[in-house]
């Protein structure tokens, strides 16, 4: 488990299922392309987006020939779902010369904070705050409910997912590696299983949960971890881990000490 708070609730959510929080929960949205409206204005929140690009994010190029007069229909729709949100959680759909912005409150967008905190725990980091740093990167981890806007699809969501899922992996590397540093990697076995879960030929997180199983105290489970890892690249890849993964495998499995790490004696 993350050794943070769980991250506020926000109002505009797109780091899972898109969604609006009003004051008895989500909001309903709408038909799956008034949803889809909504999540290329939240894409570029504060910013004008025109619609001519709205319509290529939510249709792509074989858009209807009507496509303008829908992307009208499904704004005025949206701003309607949006009303019974409360003065302190409104969110506005500003109209311009050429298209719309989305306006939602301040600090109350999951991306804007995921993007702030991830900025702030690198100053820190870099400032030689290690243990600061790794709480603010777990933080900003615990705004994530599931894949990126995980129920459209679309040829711009579809990259903009991708672009984020690999973000969140560079993001848990950076926590993972500053919270190894404090000796508190048992925290990151909950993330990083996951994670391998997801990506099972990613190397650094097997080195990373490899780390946080030592440190707990789990060689077996770390030697496992590796040997799954070394079985699922031979025969995907046909080929090994690198080699530094295969030493750190052979130095765990000599009970031989890892420079760096450090191991809980007393740990389960």
């Amino acid at each position: 488990m993350i050794r943070t708070q769980r991250a506020m609730k926000t109002t505009v959510s797109v780091l899972g299922e898109l969604e609006v929080i009003g004051e008895n929960g989500p909001l309903p949205l709408g038909a799956p392309r008034q949803r889809a409206v909504l999540a290329a204005l939240a894409l570029n929140a504060e910013r004008a987006v025109t619609t001519q690009r709205v319509i290529t994010m939510v249709w792509g190029p074989s858009h209807p020939t009507h496509a303008v007069n829908l992307v009208h229909k499904y704004v005025s729709g949206l701003r309607r779902a949006l009303a019974p949100l409360p003065p302190d959680r409104r969110v506005d759909i500003e109209s311009g010369p050429s298209g719309y912005r989305l306006v939602p409150p301040a600090g109350q967008m999951d991306l804007t904070l995921f993007h702030a905190w991830i900025d702030t725990a690198r100053e820190l980091r870099d400032r030689g705050e290690s243990a600061q740093a790794a709480d603010l990167f777990g933080r900003a981890l615990t705004l994530w409910r599931g894949p990126f806007l995980g129920e459209l699809s679309g040829p711009a969501f579809d990259d903009e997912r991708e672009f984020m899922e690999t973000v969140r992996l560079v993001v848990l590397e950076e926590y993972a590696a500053v919270a190894l540093r404090v000796g508190r990697g048992t925290e990151l076995l909950e993330p990083l299983r996951e994670a391998l879960r997801r990506h099972p030929l990613e190397e650094n997180l097997a080195r990373h949960l490899i780390l946080a199983l030592y440190e707990a105290g789990r060689t077996a489970e770390a030697v496992r971890v590796y040997q799954m890892l070394a079985a699922r690249m031979l025969g995907e890849l046909n080929v090994p881990p690198r080699p530094e993964l295969h030493d750190l495998y052979q130095a765990i499995r000599r009970h031989a000490p890892i420079p760096g790490a450090r191991r809980l004696q007393n740990a389960p």
